[in-house]
């Protein structure tokens, strides 16, 4: 695969007229602020498209439909994540995959085009959809993956591969937290679903990727949600909706936020908190955008198991990394055994108009060192 690049010289451009704005606020108060504004409204309505060189084979069982959703982290270790989709026996020959946290030119990821790599190594169509334009080499592990490389397109995204033809793609954009999200990570845009059409023969679906906002309250991600399921309330093929939906069950933001999320944490006996988090659909503390699934048609049970697909890594977290510098070596020991037990329940296979499904997390390919911060899950649906 030739990579098209011809989008650096703008993306450069736009890094460059980003930087020396401190908040969204200043920056929409900028004489300059109308042009530029319309230039990242053009780069961000750029999707991608790639067309294998042969038609991929057929599906391993014509009756069901067998897809795989991964948050890769960016592609910061891009020949792990290959390695698993290519060979791991419970991703390999997947359908359809869906994918948060798709690098465009980022030098985390080695300045890949993500996507267009994974579809050509997979021998599949695919779609991909820019969230933000990046401003920084990214946060947490990133400054170490990036090697003193800078970055290209600095985009971030998400993406959808498939086995059969996708149709006329779209993204909805949804209500995003910008300004919180460019003054703490100095990234411009908006979460979005990206929602494709899959032309599958004889019986064709639609296939949804989202990724909903962690730094918020739970109420966000329900808004966010609802305005999502709001532009598929209309469709009457099946929809195989993933992401990560980031139900972590804790609000964050406000002041006191952080408070009642370390008390929780700290406090709440083992079995309670693995509920908790595990089940985020459930119980007082719940996901309120569960509640907008179900009543759009919604279901997730069967789709997924209740194991974590992420483990807590405090030092990733800025309320943590607060506390972390006055706490003393007891507090830092208090801290660990957090870490220990939050395994969180993040993302998620739903589904509408389905017969049956049948989901699970794959392990031992998420973690320090592994292929994504994330596990993947898998769901075959017939």
């Amino acid at each position: 695969m030739t990579p098209d690049r011809s989008l650096i010289p703008e993306c450069k451009e736009i890094q460059r007229l980003l930087r020396p704005f401190s908040t969204v606020e200043v920056l929409r108060a900028a004489p300059s602020w109308p042009a530029l504004r319309d230039r990242i409204e053009r780069l961000l309505d750029t999707m991608r498209w790639f067309t294998p060189d042969t038609p991929p084979g057929p599906p391993v069982d014509p009756e069901r439909m067998r897809a795989v959703h991964w948050n890769i982290e960016h592609g910061n270790r891009y020949e792990q994540v290959e390695h698993a989709l290519l060979g791991h026996p419970q991703l390999e020959q997947a359908d359809v995959v869906l994918l948060n946290e798709v690098d465009l030119g980022m030098a985390r990821s080695g300045n890949r085009d993500v996507a267009g790599e994974l579809a050509a190594a997979l021998g599949l169509y695919g779609v991909w959809a820019p969230l933000f334009i990046e401003t920084t080499i990214g946060r947490d592990d990133d400054p170490r993956a990036a090697r003193d490389s800078h970055n290209e397109e600095a985009l971030f995204g998400q993406a959808i591969l498939s086995r059969w033809p996708i149709g006329q793609a779209r993204v909805i954009e949804l209500p995003s937290p910008d300004r919180e999200q460019f003054r703490h990570e100095r990234m411009y845009g908006r979460h979005i679903g990206l929602i494709a059409p899959i032309e599958r023969p004889g019986r064709p679906f639609v296939a949804v990727s989202v990724h909903l906002a962690v730094h918020r309250t739970r109420s966000l991600r329900a808004l966010q949600m609802r305005t999502l399921l709001e532009a598929l309330q209309n469709e009457i093929r099946p929809v195989a909706l993933a992401g990560d939906f980031n139900s972590h069950t804790f609000d964050r933001g406000r002041p006191w936020d952080a408070l009642f999320g370390a008390l929780a944490l700290l406090f709440l006996p083992h079995s309670p908190l693995e509920r908790r988090l595990l089940r985020p659909d459930q119980g007082a503390a719940r996901e309120p955008l569960f509640d907008v699934l179900r009543h759009y048609g919604f279901e997730w049970s069967g789709f997924v198991d209740r194991q974590p697909t992420l483990r807590l890594r405090l030092a990733r977290l800025p309320e943590a990394r607060r506390v972390l510098r006055v706490v003393g070596r007891p507090g830092r020991a208090a801290l660990a055994r957090v870490e220990q037990r939050a395994g969180l329940r993040l993302d998620w296979f739903a589904g509408r108009g389905w017969f049956e499904a049948r989901g699970l997390t794959v392990r031992g390919l998420d973690g320090p060192g592994k292929a994504s911060d994330h596990a993947p899950i898998m769901a075959e649906l017939g």
